[in-house]
């Protein structure tokens, strides 16, 4: 009886030893690596003219609090329109801030951290430039990853990651490079990049673009998507090809080499147009000064509520290309 107790509480204890060391073996590997503390800065080209109208954005990272700030590059710098955001993990504080040099409109609104994300739920921020927060992740109408490389290639000496989204109509497509390197605390990215995708860190390049010209005029033409240009080719053809005498049916139009002689051209001139690239133009990992993160010179106008600051921000520019 007394050998069947210890054997009882031996293989108990057995059982005990094993879990505990397979738990500790599954169990998450704490990430010690110190936070990123320094200065980034991106340049973002759009469109066709988009080495004339660069936007800048800066970051300053570190442990508890950061600052982004965006202006106006190229031909618009003269403009000396800004905006950004500071956020203070300490001090539980989020300061947004815009200027505008001619309308002389220079707002500030403070709230705290948890306020601040329940209007991210509830509201929207203008995307238009400059704006406090990063739109990267809202120039599709949805994001869904069909390609992700990771270690694809490195950045200012940092292993990045690759990822490929599109929407929905195929037509759409981002590509982001970003670094699990470059450690900064989840909720600051959240908080500034908006509607960010759960596998990427901090993005250090992207490209955004419209692949219109990879897609075949037949089916453009015989698509779902396409019953407008359907509609629109047949009042066309009906005025302008006198061999036409009754309602063209899709195949004719398929085979109607002026429509894809012009198909052709629209689709180039679309792709030129509809594209957005991000790039690292400045890298600086430095102890941050006070002054980085502070408001710029000059008195701000502290607006009280968060809807009447955001009224003053641009509308136009997040999603307006180049004519």
């Amino acid at each position: 009886m007394i050998n069947s107790k210890c054997f009882l509480f031996g293989f108990i204890f057995f059982c005990v030893i094993s879990f505990s060391c397979n738990s500790s073996k599954t169990s998450k590997v704490e990430d010690t690596r110190p936070y990123f503390e320094g200065e980034i800065k991106l340049s973002e080209a759009r469109g066709l003219y988009g080495a004339l109208t660069k936007v800048n954005t800066t970051y300053y990272i570190s442990e508890n609090r950061i600052k982004r700030e965006q202006r106006w590059g190229g031909v618009y710098s003269v403009l000396d329109n800004y905006a950004g955001i500071i956020i203070d993990m300490e001090k539980d504080s989020v300061t947004m801030y815009y200027a505008d040099k001619f309308s002389k409109v220079k707002n500030k609104h403070t709230l705290s951290i948890k306020k601040y994300k329940t209007y991210l739920e509830t509201k929207t921020i203008p995307n238009g430039i400059p704006s406090p927060v990063d739109h990267t992740f809202e120039l599709l109408p949805e994001y869904k990853l069909i390609h992700h490389v990771k270690d694809s290639t490195v950045i200012h000496g940092f292993t990045s990651d690759f990822s490929r989204y599109h929407d929905n109509s195929d037509f759409l497509k981002q590509d982001i490079f970003d670094s699990k390197e470059i450690k900064v605390k989840r909720d600051f990215l959240e908080l500034i990049f908006i509607n960010l995708p759960k596998e990427i860190n901090f993005p250090l390049a992207s490209e955004s673009k419209l692949t219109f010209s990879e897609i075949s005029n037949d089916s453009i033409i015989k698509g779902k998507q396409t019953k407008a240009l359907d509609q629109f080719a047949r009042k066309l053809l009906r005025k302008k090809d006198s061999t036409i005498n009754k309602e063209s049916d899709l195949e004719k139009l398929a085979s109607n080499k002026w429509l894809n002689l012009g198909l052709k051209i629209l689709k180039k001139g679309v792709d030129l147009n509809i594209h957005v690239t991000t790039e690292v133009s400045e890298f600086s990992a430095r102890e941050l000064l006070d002054i980085d993160i502070s408001l710029p010179s000059g008195d701000f106008t502290s607006v009280l509520e968060f809807d009447d600051f955001l009224e003053d921000l641009p509308t136009g520019g997040g999603g307006d290309f180049d004519d």
